[in-house]
């Protein structure tokens, strides 16, 4: 082949690799697929299943159901005009209200897990203050925990009352009602009255706005779109989404009332956590910021923020790390030493995967995703999913509760403050070692989540040791602290699931 033949040949090669990449690269890249959701079963029995906090709703908060009639016209007008962008917003509301509003908390955690600037003086030195927006707080793993449970109980509880309302009134869907009304919504049994997607979408967007005032419009716009699809796929009427509307603002008040009370407006407390860090006494190297400018350590008195199904955060204390004198001290220290130096492609491989930090959903929304995931695979209807998603979120706050008191109570160096010559493969959290965050919130997921799904509790716990072994290959923690931390967290998932069998939801 002479050097112009050669040439030749070069120049097609790369003309048809251009041309791929073009195509495959500068295409339009398209989301994952979901399938809408069509329950296998409506669980009418869930009319007898016991709420986790608002236990009774006053009869004049749900009105009287109006006659089957009532509101058709506008469903029927709603039908003929639709236009191909309500159609995409059918399909997107059809695949799950439960997993889609958690979808969008978790979006919100992703948005706010922004660490708060420290204040700088026009010569870039430091005022000695940080700059967090009382509008914006740092979306941390113990504030998204929190988060989502009081989303997910409310939506639980409000759904409960719902199905009581709707099998009480056996109010048909406009579609039943009148056949020549095309639905675009899979068919049910379920009667229509109050509607579901609205509590659903209420419930959600008061429990982020009450956390982040400025989503408010954003949300509001989500709302629509949400109560609006069900409205123009023909299985509820105006009226319908107006009961449904009424039912979770009364959830609302309860939830705003827990959260007035739980004690996390004090989790922050400074001067208060000065206190008691100057009475602490411990035989291990305490932690300290390694940030520059030192930041106060996060929320330190997280430990006495209300739970909701432990007992108290002292009551899963457990115990003191080994002292710096043990043996088992330094052959952690040891580990740490040898894993700085050498990791084998999958340790490396697995401190990447569930790393999970700052601008992230963090460990609490990778395990409600997983939640997500599982109970749309299953086809549960919007309660059932409620259901799991409630206890799973109720056991990421426990956690969070439990371990942040561990934490503070023992006050533990982060191995690289012991040892600067660890490096670490991944941000370095501002807060204590001891126990593992990331370990007793994938604990506590994978105990409930085991429960609900027992034909995958192997994959499940395999996950949750894999995810506390993370924190070790990035050398963020050492040994104990996640050992420690997985076994505080089922036993904290344990909790959770003591409450659910007692629930009536099987």
């Amino acid at each position: 082949m002479n050097n112009k033949t050669t040439t030749l040949l070069r120049l097609i090669i790369g003309v048809c690799i251009t041309s791929l990449c073009v195509v495959s690269c500068d295409g339009p890249i398209d989301t994952p697929f979901i399938a809408e959701l069509t329950p296998t079963s409506q669980d009418s029995s869930a009319i007898a299943w016991t709420p986790i906090l608002v236990v009774d709703v006053p009869a004049n908060v749900i009105p009287t159901a109006p006659a089957n009639d009532e509101g058709l016209d506008a469903v029927r007008t709603a039908v003929a005009g639709r236009t191909d962008a309500q159609r995409t917003s059918i399909r997107r509301w059809n695949q799950g209200a439960v997993q889609e509003w958690s979808t969008i908390a978790r979006k919100m955690v992703v948005k706010y897990n922004i660490t708060p600037a420290a204040e700088r003086n026009p010569d870039g030195t430091f005022t000695g203050r940080f700059l967090p927006d009382p509008a914006k707080p740092l979306a941390s793993p113990p504030f998204a925990s929190r988060m989502f449970s009081l989303i997910e109980v409310g939506t639980y509880d409000g759904l409960i009352h719902a199905w009581r309302a709707k099998y009480a009134a056996r109010r048909l869907a406009p579609y039943v009602v009148d056949p020549s009304i095309q639905t675009l919504a899979p068919k049910t049994n379920l009667p229509s009255y109050p509607n579901e997607d609205a509590i659903i979408a209420r419930v959600a967007v008061e429990v982020i706005v009450l956390l982040y005032p400025g989503e408010r419009a954003a949300m509001e716009a989500l709302y629509t779109d949400a109560t609006q699809s069900r409205i123009w796929a023909g299985v509820a009427r105006p009226s319908d989404v107006a009961a449904g509307d009424s039912l979770a603002m009364f959830i609302v008040t309860k939830l705003k009332a827990r959260a007035t009370a739980d004690k996390w407006s004090d989790a922050d407390n400074q001067p208060a956590w000065k206190l008691r860090e100057a009475a602490l006494v411990t035989t291990w190297p305490k932690w300290k910021s390694v940030e520059s400018p030192a930041r106060p350590p996060l929320h330190p008195l997280g430990g006495d923020v209300l739970p909701w199904n432990i007992s108290s955060a002292a009551a899963l204390n457990p115990g003191p790390p080994p002292s710096e004198s043990d043996p088992k001290f330094q052959a952690e220290m040891n580990e740490m030493r040898q894993l700085a130096k050498n990791r084998t492609r999958d340790q490396v491989r697995i401190a990447n995967y569930w790393e999970a930090g700052g601008g992230t959903e963090g460990p609490p929304g990778v395990w409600m995703k997983i939640a997500e995931d599982r109970s749309r695979s299953a086809n549960f209807s919007a309660v059932r999913s409620a259901r799991v998603h409630a206890y799973v979120a109720c056991a990421l706050h426990d956690a969070a509760v439990a371990c942040w008191y561990t934490k503070y109570k023992y006050f533990t160096a982060r191995p690289c403050t012991i040892d600067p010559t660890v490096s670490m493969s991944a941000g370095l959290p501002n807060f204590p070692g001891y126990s593992s965050g990331h370990s007793s919130f994938s604990g506590a997921s994978a105990e409930v989540l085991s429960y609900f799904f027992p034909a995958s509790e192997n994959e499940l716990r395999a996950m949750a040791v894999e995810a506390a072994n993370s924190r070790i290959y990035s050398r963020i923690h050492v040994r104990v602290d996640c050992e420690v931390g997985l076994t505080q967290g089922y036993n904290v998932g344990k909790a959770s699931v003591d409450k659910a069998r007692l629930d009536a939801g099987e």
